[in-house]
């Protein structure tokens, strides 16, 4: 899937995994506006991570930067540990 397609996904929670990110935190499935019936978009990079100008991209369409920890995993395994924590999260 091209970046351009994925910032046009229209969802009350979009989130792009980046190194520089802030942790997901427990606070994120209480802050008000985020309950477990709201729609989340959540992008995961490619092997390699994303480039500058993708990273640019998502951050001039104010999608939240997060990130999983200082370990850097598969892309494969991103996905489902982004989705149990968000998971998680919004069950709180």
């Amino acid at each position: 899937t091209k970046v351009s397609e994925i910032l046009k996904l229209e969802s009350a929670v979009r989130i792009v995994l980046a190194p520089e990110g802030a942790p997901l935190r427990p606070g994120f499935g209480r802050s008000g506006n985020v309950s477990s019936t709201v729609p989340v978009a959540l992008a995961v990079g490619p092997e390699g991570g994303w480039t500058d100008s993708e990273l640019a991209a998502f951050r001039d369409a104010g999608w939240t930067f997060t990130s999983l920890g200082p370990t850097i995993l598969r892309a494969e395994t991103a996905a489902i540990a982004a989705l149990a924590v968000v998971a998680q999260l919004l069950a709180c």
